[in-house]
Parts: structure tokens; sequence; C-alpha cells
């Protein structure tokens, strides 16, 4: 497993985000060694896994991309108050939720009516805030665990550095739905029921996502950075 490669953020908003990183970082690790430490016990340093070690490499994918998933919530709750008013990229995506709030089409999972959106808006103490607020939902209202979510929240934060492989993206959450939402069952498979995954292409997919997961928190973090400086 690869080393963490960010170090404490200096933006105060990026705090809390890089903690549930660290977290995922050390939970993928833990999972990894326990992977390690049964194979050794076991004799078979090299041998054919068991259904129990594959459980360990599964489980470590899945963290990498629920920790990411949490992160990436954190971050937008956090930071994106600060972006809309530091970047005008940030600020022009806010602006094209309200029209389409408006218009009654948001891309939410369950959009507002543009009367109720109104309404609620109109009725708040603060109508900058309640929009915010209303965006920062549309944002992270559902799983960020896809290719399609991953770079639609890269492209909220307005990053310009962080570069997203939809391909390679689309692959490693497809082999996530596959151990979460059919329990990476393969009843074609004559000799194991269940897909046998390898543990090099297994932490090279958990580096992919937890390395996402650093690019995207250290840009945010020097472009606010850079911000605070300037005030």
């Amino acid at each position: 497993m690869r080393s963490p490669g960010l170090t404490e953020p200096k933006a105060a908003p990026c705090t809390k985000a890089a903690i549930i990183l660290k977290v995922s970082h050390e939970s993928a690790d833990a999972l990894l060694k326990a992977f390690e430490l049964a194979q050794t016990q076991r004799g078979a340093p090299r041998g054919m896994t068991t259904d129990e070690e594959q459980d360990l490499l599964r489980a470590m994918l899945v963290m990498a991309a629920a920790g990411l998933d949490s992160m990436l919530k954190q971050l937008i709750r956090d930071c994106m108050p600060s972006l809309v008013k530091a970047n005008p990229q940030v600020r022009d995506g806010l602006e094209k939720f309200v029209a389409r709030s408006i218009r009654g089409d948001a891309d939410a999972p369950e959009p507002l009516a543009s009367a109720r959106f109104l309404g609620r808006v109109l009725a708040a103490e603060s109508q900058q805030g309640q929009v915010l607020e209303e965006y920062i939902r549309d944002l992270t209202g559902v799983s960020l665990q896809s290719a399609p979510e991953l770079m639609r929240t890269v492209q909220a934060l307005a990053l310009s550095k962080t570069k997203v492989d939809a391909g390679r993206f689309k692959t490693i959450f497809a082999v996530r739905n596959e151990i979460i939402h059919e329990f990476d069952i393969n009843l074609d498979d004559e000799r194991r029921k269940r897909n046998l995954r390898r543990r090099e292409q297994m932490m090279k997919d958990t580096d992919a996502l937890l390395e996402i997961g650093e690019h995207i928190l250290r840009e945010v973090d020097q472009i606010l950075s850079a911000v605070e400086q300037q005030a």
C-alpha cells in the first residue's frame, strides 16, 4: 500500500476532510496487513487465497471507496462557501444550479419543484445562505462512488490540476459494486462461486481511490490557502 502523500492542510476548512482521508488510508492498510498475516499464518503466502483472505481484499477496496465518498462530501460541505466567494467558476456552477432549480430540472436525486425551491429560498433568513445549502445538498445527496459523480465533483470544485481517468475509475467502481451489491458472486464459475480478486490489482485500485482523494484535497487546500494569504 502506498504511503499517504498528503501533509497537514494549511486551510482550516480542509481539516476534517484530511482526517477522513487519513483514517481511510489507515483502515485500508490495516486490512492489507491482515490479509498478509492470514497468508503467512497459513504458510502459503504465494498460494491460492482462501475465501476469508479474499474478503479482506474486498473489504480493503470497499473501505477506500467509502472513505473517498465521505471525504469528498465533507470537503464540499466545509469548503464550498469559501470557494464560491473566491472562484468565478465555482460561482458559475452555483448560478447554473439555481437556474435549473427555478426551471424545476435540477440534477438532485429528488429535485425540488421550482415553486418549492423558491419558497425555501425566499422564506430563509439568508437567501444566499439557503441557495448555497441547497447546492451543497444537491452535490452530496447521492453516492459519490462512481466515475461520473467523481468527475462532477471535480468540476463543481473547479479543479484544473486534478485529472480523473474516467475509464479507470469506471472499472474500479464496477468492482466495488459487484462486491457491495452482488456479494462478488459468480454463479457461472465451476470452481469458485465468487470472483477471484488478485492482491496486486486490488492494491492498485485501492491506491487509485486514495490517491485521487489526495489530489482533490491538496488542490482545494492550495486554492483556499492562497485566498487566506491574500486576505
